[in-house]
Formats: C-alpha cells, structure tokens, sequence
C-alpha cells in the first residue's frame, strides 16, 4: 500500500516524512478531510478522503507519484485527490488480495472474505465479498473462488484508495515506470550485513545479520511473499511477550537474499514456511530478536544422554514448562492459535529464557468463529490433537500439544523407537508406569492436557497455576531436604 512504500522509501534514503493534517471542511456526516505528507521539510501535493485515513493513503500516493516520475513541483498543492495509480499502491495485476492482505497487517484491522455459490442458466458462479474492520464491501462474481476472491479485493481496493484505474496499471506497468525500479538498492544489504545463515530450506532462509545503524545483531527470515507469511508477520507484530520470539517490523523486495545458505537445513525455530518457485515473485523480510540457535529439541537429546533420570533435569524442565505454557496463555489471550507447537519450535534467548518461534501455522481463534471450518491436518501429525483431522477445532489443539511436549521434558528415553512409543501411547492417557509414581503431580495435569475430548482439557492459565504449585512445592521439597 502507499501509505507502507512510502515509509520504506524514507528508511531507505534516510529521509524525514511527516504527515500534516491539514483540516477538514463540511458537515459532520459528510466531512472531507485532508492530509499533505512532507519528505525532509518539503510539501507535496495534497490527499484527500471521506477519512483520515484515506486522506493519508492518498497524500502518500501523490508523494510516490512525485518521487517516482520527478516531473510535479514539490510544493505544488492540488484541491482534490487523484487516483493512485496502481502500482504506487503496490498492486500488479491480479495481486488486490495480496495487497488486501497487507493493509489488513499495516492497519492492523481484521480481514473476512464471505464466500457463497450462486446457480444460474449457465451453471453455478462463485461470488465473494470482503469485511474489512467493521465494514462490508461489495460482492464481486468471477468462474473460480479465486478470480472472485481478487475481484472483491479490488473493489476493496478501489474504495479504499480511489483507484479505479486499471488500464492506467497496465500502462506504468509497460513503461516500467515505479519506485522499486527506481531504487534498486536492497533494503537488506543497505541495512544490514549478513553475518552466516541460521536456517534453510523448503521455507526460505534465515539470516543472522547485524543492523549498521544500531550495530546489534537480529535474525532475518526471508520468504516469499504469500498469504500464510504475511499472515505470520501479522501475528508477530501483535504479541509483545518475554517467552515469544520478539518481531520488529518487515518489509518487501522484488527478490530473496542470495547468499550463503547452505549453513544448515534447519529452521532453527525461525519458520517452516513454503518458498516460492517464481523467481519474480516479491519476498518478504521479517526482522526478529536474535535466538540461540540451540532448541528444545536439542536440550532434550542432551538431557537424554545422561545416565540417570536426575532431579535437575525435573528443576529445569519445570522452569521450561512454566515459561512455554506462559508463552501460550498469551498467545490464546490474544486469540491465536499456534497449531504447531513441538520441541523444534521452541527456542532459547540469549539470556537463557525460553522463546516460543515459528508461527507459520498460526490462525485466529476469535469466539465468533468456534464452527468456521479450518484447515485440517494443519501441524506436525505427531504432536496434532486428535480433531485436527477435522475441519472444527479451537485454541484447546496446542493444549493437547504442550500434554506431549511436557512428557518429553521430564522423562528420558534412550532411542528414538522408545520415544514414538511413549508418544504414540501418551496419545492415549497411557503415561509409562515409572512416571506416574516419579512424577505424581505432573501426570495429573499431562492427563487432564491429553483428553481425548477438547472441551475436557484445562486452559493454557489452569495449566499454568498448576505448575507453579508443582514448581513451588518442588523448590519448598529442595529446600527441607538441605536442613
């Protein structure tokens, strides 16, 4: 959107960009406002909308078109806005859901597509239409769900920012006039210098990089452009917590990074997201905290190497339990769901905390939406809920989950076949004998996360005030047994 391509075009040339809000005249019901952007200290020509926002989406279009084409006088002001044309908007052709998509992220305003089958003489014809925030948008009709799907989105498109102007797209589209094409410099390498790849794989790469500016060291993902990543930096960008891995802000580019990426094949937490074959197709760049590249895997391989079944290893594992489920109880409090919780996908912070990553499954669990049908199978087959075959299932899917990652924490298993048997039996309440009487308190609580039934199954927050309790009673058991 413009509003987004102007922001980066000022990170990339270091420029100043404001936005003066300029007034608005008429009554209340049927105000017009108007916004002007101004690039270090100059004016351009101003937007206008029924909204602010719409005004500022328009004063930052006007801004590209300047920027772009250089042939507007800078201060020169119009009295109505122009239609943006297309890819000042970031659009190309048949890419509005797309877009849609990451205004819905850049806005931060929820997104609904209502699909429905229409019958007509010449057969049936797929119509959809958008809610966007509160609003409805108009239905739009085309011979696959998918054309309909992108017709909507660029009527949304059309009403949001008063582009109506296809053939002027296609036109620019030609001529190859746009900012990207403009400045070819990679944000990335500008920004950054790669330091060793993380990760790689069918999901992209992930790149250990330090920032020139702040000279402190991220991690970089880099994946192509699709719904499911744009979907993932969204949630990212709305959950702020101590035992989630921290995202800072992302951004697009017409290619990947291609460097080294051949460090390894693992993820390291990061993402499991699909790349694209398209070479031309944009790919986008999230910037998050920096992790160890050690994961929960890992520590339980080390963990079961060791002779004994140690009491440390049930001190830490109860330390590592409480922090992940800490982790979930947000993320189900802002009314997500993981779908892919498993060792490999919780990492360590440099300071040691426990940093729940790789939210490339994740989906919303909003109330309204208890009987939408969902993807199923979506996850890791070994560690889904029993009603992920199904199309109907609720935030209680990670719950059953964190059952089978706990497991994993406390009890050590000297192969790989002992391990999926002891899964494979945990699946069905069957906790080994051993651990019932070693860990009384922890098998309460693993058999009431592992129910068969979803609705039977505690709350990420019950889960959590029981192991505090198993937690402090641990430490108060520690500290008598040392008088």
């Amino acid at each position: 959107m413009a509003v987004a391509q102007l922001n980066e075009y000022a990170q990339r040339e270091r420029a100043v960009l404001t936005y003066e809000d300029v007034g608005s005249v008429g009554l209340d019901h049927i105000k017009t406002f108007t916004v002007r952007a101004v690039v270090n200290g100059k004016p351009y020509p101003d937007g206008v909308g029924k909204t602010k926002k719409e005004a500022k989406l328009n004063a930052a279009a006007k801004a590209l078109s300047v920027l772009s084409k250089g042939t507007i006088d800078p201060t020169e002001k119009t009295a109505e806005a122009s239609p943006a044309p297309a890819h000042q908007t970031g659009i190309t052709q048949a890419n509005y859901t797309c877009w849609l998509n990451e205004y819905s992220h850049q806005e931060r305003v929820a997104i609904r597509a209502v699909e429905t089958t229409r019958l007509g003489p010449t057969g049936a014809t797929q119509c959809c239409r958008f809610v966007v925030g509160d609003k409805e948008y108009p239905a739009a009709t085309g011979r696959t769900k998918k054309d309909a799907k992108e017709e909507a989105a660029k009527l949304v498109h059309q009403e949001i920012c008063g582009s109506n102007t296809t053939e002027a797209a296609d036109k620019d589209q030609n001529t190859g006039n746009s900012l990207n094409e403009t400045s070819i410099e990679s944000r990335f390498t500008s920004d950054f210098v790669p330091m060793e790849c993380l990760g790689s794989g069918g999901f992209g790469s992930v790149y250990k990089a330090k920032h020139k500016l702040l000279e402190k060291n991220f991690a970089v993902k880099i994946v192509c452009c699709e719904e499911t990543s744009l979907r993932e930096a969204g949630t990212l960008s709305d959950l702020l917590h101590p035992n989630i891995v921290r995202y800072y802000t992302s951004w697009m580019e017409d290619s990947g990074y291609q460097g080294d990426s051949e460090s390894t094949e693992s993820s390291a937490g990061y993402s499991s997201l699909p790349t694209s074959t398209n070479s031309s197709a944009k790919h986008l760049y999230i910037q998050l905290e920096l992790c160890d590249t050690k994961t929960l895997k890992e520590w339980i391989e080390e963990k079961n190497t060791e002779s004994l079944q140690d009491s440390r290893r049930r001190e830490e594992g109860l330390s590592i339990a409480q922090q992940i489920v800490s982790g979930v109880e947000y993320i189900h409090y802002k009314k997500h769901i993981h779908r892919d919780l498993k060792p490999d996908n919780i990492l360590f912070g440099l300071g040691g905390e426990v940093k729940i990553g790789d939210f490339g499954l994740v989906t919303r669990d909003d109330d309204d939406d208890a009987l939408i049908d969902r993807t199923k199978d979506c996850g890791t087959e070994s560690y889904m809920a029993p009603e992920q075959n199904k199309k109907n299932y609720d935030r209680k899917v990670d719950i059953f989950a964190l059952g089978l990652i706990f497991l994993e924490i406390f009890w050590k298993v000297s192969t790989g076949h002992e391990r999926d048997v002891v899964l494979r039996d945990a699946r069905r309440q069957n906790l080994p004998k051993d651990f019932l009487w070693t860990f009384p308190k922890e098998s309460q609580i693993m058999k009431l996360m592992l129910r068969e039934k979803p609705e039977e199954r505690p709350e990420a927050s019950e889960v959590q005030a029981e192991l505090e309790k198993t937690f402090n009673a641990h430490n108060e058991h520690q500290r008598n047994a040392t008088v």
